[in-house]
């Protein structure tokens, strides 16, 4: 059965899933990465990931080592 969370207003521009499925990073279109974790029927706010300058445009949980990789948008200076 489909379960619907809400985590926001805001659009996800991002996320990705612990092996086991208990936690969820997801990026709301900024440049933070929220980790969320599984509380009975609901999910909890574990930590806030802070370091890139823009929005953040990726994420992905290495399901062996349990690392969360990040990439974020560049910005161009063009004269």
């Amino acid at each position: 059965m489909t379960e619907v969370f809400r985590f926001g207003l805001v659009p996800i521009a991002c996320r990705a899933r612990n092996e086991d499925r208990s936690q969820v990073a997801l990026s709301l279109n900024n440049n933070e990465v929220n980790i969320y974790g599984r509380a009975a029927s609901e999910w909890k706010l574990q930590e806030t990931l802070q370091g890139h300058d823009l929005r953040v445009t990726g994420i992905d949980w290495a399901p062996s080592t349990n690392r969360i990789v990040t990439c974020g948008a560049v910005s161009l200076l063009c004269i």
